[in-house]
């Protein structure tokens, strides 16, 4: 995994979107959404407490685990299910603080955000077809990427 310092910004505006909300900007909460926001990519959260335990001995596991769900549940963060069982996280004000879909290869594990309207199509014939309304921005789609596949 990478690390990638992300601009200001988008630390600024996970934590406006907690103040806003009139929720508490907790040590904890603090230290998950800055980490969040020097990550590149999609990390998982064992990534996210090793990262965190390296900077903040005293955030234990448990606790990024709990402020996790609570970040998403706020809207502060965002979740993918990934292949495997896997849950990966990305601050939900990061790509313009737009809704996104996910891919995730199976072969190397990497993760590529892709369009939100995507699966409008298939959605919509879900809905009419057999009246399941789909919400796939929660989990990757499964597939290959072009560079495992050999067509680079």
């Amino acid at each position: 995994m990478r690390y990638e310092a992300m601009p200001d910004d988008a630390l600024e505006r996970a934590l406006a979107t907690l103040r806003e909300g009139g929720h508490r900007v907790t040590g904890a909460r603090r230290a998950v959404i800055e980490t969040l926001a020097e990550l590149d990519g999609h990390p998982g959260a064992e990534d996210l407490c090793e990262r965190i335990r390296q900077r903040y001995p005293a955030v234990h596991r448990a606790t990024v685990y709990r402020t996790l769900e609570t970040l998403a549940a706020i809207g502060v963060v965002t979740h993918v299910h990934i292949s495997g069982g896997a849950t990966a996280y990305h601050l939900a004000s990061e790509a313009g603080a737009r809704p996104h879909l996910h891919a995730s290869c199976r072969t190397c594990g990497s993760i590529m955000d892709l369009p939100d309207g995507m699966l409008d199509s298939v959605s919509r014939d879900l809905l009419e077809a057999h009246g399941f309304e789909l919400d796939p921005r929660h989990v990757a789609l499964s597939g290959t990427c072009k560079d495992c596949r050999g067509a680079g």
